[in-house]
This record gives structure tokens, C-alpha cells and sequence, in this order.
């Protein structure tokens, strides 16, 4: 009791300090655990040589992962199935066997550098969903992708911790771990489509019992995952798959906020204070592991992504949002700490590259590093503009809705060129012989191909109204409709010279209406 106790006050602190300085949680969190350490008070089973040393961090990580099963519903990336696959694939392998090559030369052991590489392969499904959800970037088409990839390592590194547990016990336990946790995923499947939402809409729980409803199927799952010997986490990321499709993700999203917050307060603070303050070898060595996921990462998702249809930019952004190491990564190394495969060393090592990747997170994911490196992206697509577009009607961003304005617009004469970075888009609109260029709206080099300058108006409907304002400050004086959907997004058009349209089903009439009473547009 008094080790929870001291462990809430300190996260309590922690919270406050990051929301008072506006800072990120996760390193005060950890960095109050690691001044209760110093302080010489530490909790009882959070010693690193007591066998209970990683009970803690395992039970709040149990529902971390719960949480996070819950958000990857496979289903948000369908439309993208080849560019999620193939990203994952190419930069989980490649990832991991880099990092087990550097833990090689670096002095590990076979067997440690395993659990070293497969670390530094996964992403952190709790900060990158985070930094998607603040940024409003859940469903835009990279924030897909990322989901998508997200859930790939998740099951990638749980089947790692499953084999890895069952090293020792030679080639029988290992294919039977795997038939096992085949069974359990099955099982959560079929509760996911046929058992949980019929019992949800039949009975319709309160908020209170849905919450039970939560926990029950939670520890149902971690306790077949008990009784089968296997990694708690693969039945808590199980228990997270049963409610992740929608719309039960949506009722069940609120019920675990305080949870997810909770826990994550309790794993970040225990971790800190298992850790202490490590020798500076120690830091050395997990800035030289950092350096590899944020050199490695980037490019090659970014490659990748672009190969498989996403621009460029958005490549870039995804390799920057995955470029850190997992939750999902310290349960690896303390599974491995607790069966002897790795050292207290290593697991630190691995420990403090997921602290120092996490806490630079916020920093390279931010749209001003994907800016600065875009022009040296080296596979960038630079195509020759084989017609000069001039008095034409650009559209930045096809939509839903963009078949709505081309319609009347053709039928009024008016030449049309639309911008958009979606291949299916692009196909579409091919198919229909409606005039396009694939590429990113927001990008200069794409505006002067498509000749913003010289355009007799251009109706912006792109998903980020910065996109739009940068866009207006490279077209000035030429006429500018831009799609919003908040009145605080509307003013910041107003500020920089274009005329907001609140919601893109009045668009078309919108500015018809306002193409019609426009003098300069009409001449």
C-alpha cells in the first residue's frame, strides 16, 4: 500500500509540473521515479535484484496494451492493406536485424542482441496514437498507415516475447506456444464479430457496468494467457482486439481514458524508479542504440510509404511518428530479465533507448521537421509540367465531396485541374478524364506545376488548414476558397486572404453562388 501511495504522489507531481510547463509527461513521469530512487525511498519489489522487481511495470502495462489493442481496429487501414504490410514488414526486419547487428558489435551475446533488435524494431503504440489524436491526424491517409503499422509490431513483438519465453524449452513448446496463442487470437476474433457486440446492443450497459464489462473480458483473456503459460500481454492485447472494431471502440474509448492515464502514471513512474539514475556507460550506450532508431527509422519508412502510394511528405511524417521504441519493448526486456536471457545491464540499456526515443517524440514529430526535410528526400517525385495551366479552376484536395463542384464546373465550361495525393483518387478521376496532378497540395514545387499563380480560382479543400494558409501566402491575389470546419479555422483563412466554407456539402453552391457575383473571376 505505502509503495502505490508513494508512487501516486509522485506521478500527482509529475502531472502537474508537465501541465503547468506545458512539457510531455512520460520523462517527468520517469524522472520522478528515478528522484525517488535517489532519495533512497524506494517501493517495495521495485529493487532490480528482487524477483518481484518487474510486477509493477507488468501490471501496468497489461492495461496499457489492453488500451492499445483497443484502438487498432484493423479496419481503419483497409484501403491502405499493401502500404501498411509492406512498411511494417520492411521496417520491422530491417529494423531488428540492424539493431541486432549493433548490439553484436557493441559486445552482446547472441541471444541478448535478439531481444535488443526486436526492441528497437517496435513503435510505441501509446505515443504515437497520442500524437496522431492531438494533431487530428487519426484519419488522414498516413495516420492510417501509421495505425495500421502500429498493430503489425504489436503482434510481431508479442509473438516474439511468446517464442522467446519458449527458447529454453526446445522446438515442441515452440510450436506449441504458437498453436496456443493461434487459438486465444481466434477466440478474440470470434468474440469480437459474434459475442461482445450482440451481449453490448442487447443488453446496453451503463457506463459503469460497460467498465465491468471491460475488466471481465480483460482478465478472461489474461488468465487464459496465465493458464497457458504465455506472456500476460498477448492475452491483454487479445482482451483490447475483442472491443476494437467499430462502434463499440467508440463507447468503450471514454470508460478506459482514466484507466490508460492511471496506468501509464504508475508504469512510467515504477519504471523510473527501477532504473535510478544509471551510470553514464549505460546512457552512452542507449544514445548510440537512439541514434539507430532515428537515423534508421525515418528513411525507411519514408521510402517505403512512397513506394506504396503515400507523397512524400506524408512518408516522411510517418517514418518520424514511428521512429522511437515501444512499451511493448521494455516487456521484452523484462521478460528476458526475468528468464536470464538478458542482463540487468542490457534491460536497462533497452529501458532508457525507449525513455530518451519516447521523449524526443513530440519534437521530430512535429509538421516543421517533415517541412525541413522534404527537399532531401532523395526518391521525391520531380516531374517536367508538360502544359502550362493558365486561367483554369484549381481544385487542392478532391474529397468526398469534389465530384460535387468538378460537375457544374465543367458543364459551365471552365477548365479544371485537381490536385490530390491519393492514388485511388488519381485513378478515378483518370477513368473519368477529368484533368489531375498526383501530388501534395500544400508543396510550392506541386502549386507552380500546377499553375496557382496563374489559376482563375482555386477552391482548397485539404485536410490541415496550415496547408491552406501556406498556400495562400504562395498564391497571393489569386481568388481562394478553403474548406473548414471550426470557426477558429475559418478566421485564420479570413487573416490570410481566403474565403471560408464551413462544410464541404454547401461547397458547391457556395461558390457558385460567389463565382457568379465575382467580377474578376467571371472576366
Amino acid at each position: 500500500m505505502n509503495a502505490f501511495a508513494l508512487l501516486l504522489a509522485v506521478a500527482a507531481v509529475a502531472y502537474g509540473l508537465a501541465k503547468f510547463f506545458r512539457l510531455p509527461s512520460i520523462p517527468l513521469l520517469i524522472g520522478g521515479g528515478m528522484a525517488l530512487r535517489l532519495s533512497g525511498v524506494v517501493p517495495p519489489g521495485l529493487e532490480m535484484g528482487e524477483d518481484g522487481a518487474g510486477d509493477m511495470l507488468e501490471l501496468g502495462l497489461v492495461f496499457l496494451v489492453f488500451a492499445s489493442g483497443v484502438e487498432l481496429n484493423p479496419g481503419r487501414f483497409n484501403r491502405f492493406r499493401a502500404a501498411v504490410l509492406w512498411v511494417a514488414a520492411v521496417q520491422f526486419a530491417l529494423a531488428m536485424g540492424v539493431g541486432f547487428l549493433c548490439a553484436k558489435w557493441m559486445g552482446l551475446e547472441t541471444l541478448e542482441a535478439v531481444y535488443m533488435g526486436g526492441g528497437l524494431a517496435a513503435s510505441s503504440t501509446l505515443v504515437v496514437l497520442r500524437h496522431l489524436m492531438n494533431r487530428k491526424a487519426m484519419f488522414e491517409p498516413y495516420g492510417r498507415v501509421v495505425t495500421g503499422v502500429l498493430l503489425v509490431q504489436d503482434v510481431a513483438l508479442v509473438l516474439l516475447i511468446v517464442l522467446l519465453s519458449q527458447v529454453d524449452g526446445g522446438g515442441w513448446n515452440l510450436g506449441k506456444a504458437l498453436v496456443e496463442v493461434s487459438v486465444m487470437g481466434g477466440f478474440a476474433w470470434v468474440a469480437q464479430k459474434f459475442v461482445i457486440p450482440k451481449l453490448v446492443f442487447r443488453f446496453k450497459p451503463d457506463e459503469e457496468n460497460l467498465l465491468l464489462w471491460l475488466v471481465a473480458v480483460l482478465l478472461a483473456f489474461v488468465g487464459v494467457a496465465a493458464w497457458l503459460g504465455l506472456p500476460l500481454i498477448s492475452g491483454a492485447f487479445a482482451g483490447g482486439f475483442v472491443f476494437s472494431a467499430f462502434p463499440l471502440n467508440g463507447l468503450v474509448r471514454g470508460q478506459l481514458s482514466s484507466l490508460v492515464d492511471f496506468f501509464q502514471a504508475m508504469f512510467f513512474v515504477a519504471l523510473g524508479a527501477l532504473l535510478g539514475v544509471p551510470d553514464w556507460e549505460l546512457w552512452a550506450q542507449a544514445g548510440v542504440y537512439s541514434l539507430v532508431v532515428v537515423v534508421v527509422t525515418p528513411p525507411l519508412v519514408a521510402l517505403v510509404a512512397e513506394w506504396r502510394g503515400l507523397n512524400a511528405r506524408a512518408g516522411i511524417e510517418s517514418g518520424l511518428l514511428l521512429a522511437q521504441t515501444s512499451e511493448y519493448s521494455i516487456l521484452l526486456a523484462i521478460s528476458g530479465l526475468m528468464l536470464g536471457h538478458v542482463s540487468v545491464e542490457t534491460f536497462s540499456v533497452l529501458a532508457l533507448t525507449t525513455v530518451i526515443t519516447m521523449a524526443l517524440t513530440p519534437m521530430l514529430g512535429r509538421e516543421e521537421v517533415a517541412n525541413f526535410l522534404l527537399p532531401f528526400h532523395p526518391l521525391r517525385k520531380k516531374k517536367k509540367v508538360d502544359v502550362a495551366h493558365e486561367g483554369h479552376v484549381l481544385i487542392l484536395g478532391f474529397g468526398s465531396a469534389g465530384m460535387w463542384t468538378v460537375k457544374p464546373l465543367l458543364a459551365q465550361g471552365e477548365k479544371v485541374l485537381v490536385v490530390d495525393d491519393d492514388a485511388v483518387v488519381c485513378a478515378a478521376l483518370a477513368k473519368k478524364n477529368i484533368p489531375f496532378l498526383r501530388g501534395d497540395g500544400a508543396e510550392s514545387e506541386v502549386l507552380e506545376k500546377a499553375g496557382a499563380k496563374d489559376a482563375k480560382l482555386i477552391i482548397a479543400s485539404m485536410r490541415r488548414v496550415g496547408d491552406a494558409v501556406s498556400m495562400l501566402e504562395h498564391v497571393r491575389g489569386v481568388p481562394v476558397l478553403a474548406r473548414v470546419f471550426e470557426e477558429v479555422d475559418a478566421e485564420k483563412i479570413r487573416k490570410a486572404g481566403g474565403v471560408p466554407v464551413m462544410n464541404s456539402m454547401a461547397a458547391a453552391d457556395t461558390f457558385m453562388n460567389w463565382l457568379e457575383n465575382n467580377d474578376r473571376v467571371k472576366g
